[in-house]
C-alpha cells in the first residue's frame, strides 16, 4: 500500500521531468535509432558522418543514392562513430565537429551544399579512385597510416543542431563523483546494474531464514545442497525472467513510446529506492506481511522435515521460485531499464544472453556472500543496515538518471560493446 510520504517522493522525482520536458519537447518523441534514408554498407568506398534530421546530410545521402553509390554511414550522435570521427580528425588537423564529413579515397570533405556543386566535386574523386587499377583508398587503411590531408569545406554543415553533446551523459553519481555514462562498456554496465539489483529484502530474509534453519540441525550436507539449491534455483528464475522480458521487447520491436514508458518507470523506481534509504528501516520488504512470512517459515520446517533427498531439493526449488516471483514486483525497476538497453543496442543473440548471465551473477553475488559466511561460521547473518543504505542510495540516483536518458538522450544508451 503506497504511503502519503511514498507519494510525495514520486510526485517531486517527477518535477525534473516535467520541467525538461516543458523546455525540451522535441527530445521526449525523439528515439534513440536514426531514422536513416538508406541502407549504411560496411567496408564501402564513401563513408560519411551524418546526423538524423540535418537537410545538408539528407540531401547527400539522397545525391548518392541517386548515383548508386554504396557509402557506411556513421550516425555521428553514437559513441563508436564520435571515436571514428575524432581518429579522422588526426590525419585532418583542420576538421572540427560537423556533419556531413565525407571520406573518398583520401580526400575528406565537409558539407554539402548542391548536386551541382558539392555534388559534382564528389563525382569526380570517386570516378577518379574508380577509373584506376588500385581502386579507391580504403577508410580504416587511411586512417592506420600517417598520412595527413588538407580539409576541403562546402557552405552547407551542420554545426551546432547536429554536434553530440557527449556532456549531457555524464551523471554526478554521490561518493563515486562524475560517471560518464558515454565510457562504461555493456559489460560493465551489466556488472553495476546486476549488482545495484542484488540488495533487495525482498528475498534476502528468506535466504537468511533458511539458512538459520539449516545450521541447527547440525548437517553440514544439508546446507550446502538445500541452500545451494535454492541459491541455484533463485538465479535461473531471475535469468529466465529477463530473458523472457528481453525477447518481449525484440518482439515489440523498437517503440519510442515503450522506451519513454521505461525511462518513467525508471525514475520511479529511483524515487522508491531514495525512499526505502532514507523513508524507512532499508531491511524491511513492503511487499510481503508478516502473516505471509511466518506462513513461508512454516513452509521451510516442513520442507526440512521430509525424509527424502529429492522430495526435499524438489519442495526447496517450489520455494525458491514462488519467493521470487514475489521479488520480482519489488525489484523491477533496473531489469527493466537493463532489458531495455540490451534490446536497442546492436549486439548478436549469444552476447545479449551473456550479459544477461552477468547481470544474474552479479545479482547473486551478496547472496554468495552470505551463503560462504553460512557455511564457514555456521552462523546465517545478513548485510548491515548501513551498507544497504548506501547500495539503495545509489542505485536509486543511477536509476534515476538512466531514466532521465533513456527519456531525453537515449542515444548514450547505445554502446560500442
Amino acid at each position: 500500500m503506497l504511503t502519503k510520504r511514498l507519494v510525495v517522493f514520486l510526485l517531486i522525482a517527477m518535477i525534473p521531468v516535467v520541467v525538461l520536458g516543458a523546455l525540451y519537447p522535441e527530445k521526449v518523441f525523439k528515439g534513440s535509432v536514426p531514422s536513416e534514408l538508406y541502407q549504411s554498407a560496411d567496408d564501402a568506398d564513401v563513408v560519411a558522418f551524418v546526423r538524423d534530421g540535418c537537410p545538408h546530410c539528407a540531401d547527400f545521402e539522397k545525391f548518392a543514392h541517386e548515383q548508386g553509390w554504396q557509402v557506411e554511414y556513421f550516425e555521428i550522435t553514437d559513441i563508436s562513430s564520435q571515436q571514428q570521427f575524432s581518429a579522422l580528425q588526426t590525419h585532418v588537423p583542420d576538421l572540427q565537429q560537423g556533419v556531413p564529413t565525407i571520406f573518398i579515397d583520401g580526400h575528406v570533405v565537409q558539407g554539402y551544399t548542391t548536386n551541382e556543386t558539392t555534388g559534382a566535386k564528389l563525382k569526380e574523386i570517386y570516378d577518379g579512385c574508380k577509373d584506376t587499377e588500385n581502386e579507391c583508398l580504403p577508410f580504416r587503411e587511411f586512417l592506420a597510416s600517417n598520412a595527413t590531408v588538407a580539409l576541403q569545406t562546402a557552405e552547407g554543415t551542420c554545426i551546432e543542431d547536429c554536434e553530440a553533446d557527449l556532456n549531457t551523459y555524464t551523471l554526478d553519481l554521490w561518493i563515486l563523483g562524475k560517471v560518464d555514462l558515454t565510457m562504461l562498456s555493456l559489460p560493465t554496465l551489466s556488472i553495476l546494474l546486476g549488482f545495484l539489483d542484488g540488495f533487495n529484502p525482498c528475498a534476502m530474509w528468506v535466504l537468511i531464514t533458511l539458512l538459520t534453519l539449516l545450521i541447527n540441525t547440525h548437517d553440514i550436507k544439508k546446507v550446502w545442497i538445500v541452500g545451494g539449491t535454492f541459491l541455484f534455483v533463485s538465479g535461473a528464475v531471475y535469468y529466465f525472467f529477463i530473458a523472457a522480458w528481453l525477447n518481449a521487447f525484440l518482439l515489440i520491436g523498437y517503440n519510442v513510446w515503450v522506451q519513454k514508458i521505461i525511462g518513467i518507470v525508471a525514475i520511479g523506481g529511483g524515487g522508491f529506492y531514495l525512499y526505502e534509504a532514507f523513508g524507512k528501516d532499508p531491511n524491511a520488504c513492503n511487499v510481503t506481511s508478516m502473516s505471509a512470512r511466518q506462513r513461508t517459515i512454516q513452509r521451510m520446517r516442513k520442507i526440512l522435515q521430509i525424509s527424502t533427498w529429492p522430495l526435499m531439493i524438489g519442495g526447496v526449488a517450489a520455494l525458491a521460485i514462488s519467493v521470487n516471483m514475489i521479488e520480482l514486483v519489488c525489484t523491477a525497476g533496473l531489469p527493466a531499464i537493463f532489458t531495455q538497453i540490451l534490446a536497442f543496442n546492436d549486439v548478436g543473440a549469444l552476447a545479449r544472453y551473456g550479459y544477461i548471465g552477468l547481470f544474474i551473477l552479479m545479482y547473486m553475488i551478496d547472496d554468495f556472500i552470505i551463503f560462504g559466511i553460512a557455511v564457514y561460521t555456521l552462523h546465517a547473518t545478513g548485510l548491515t543496515t548501513k551498507y544497504r543504505r548506501f547500495t539503495l542510495i545509489f542505485g536509486g540516483l543511477l536509476m534515476y538518471g538512466l531514466g532521465l536518458l533513456l527519456i531525453f538522450a537515449p542515444d548514450a544508451l547505445v554502446f560500442g560493446g
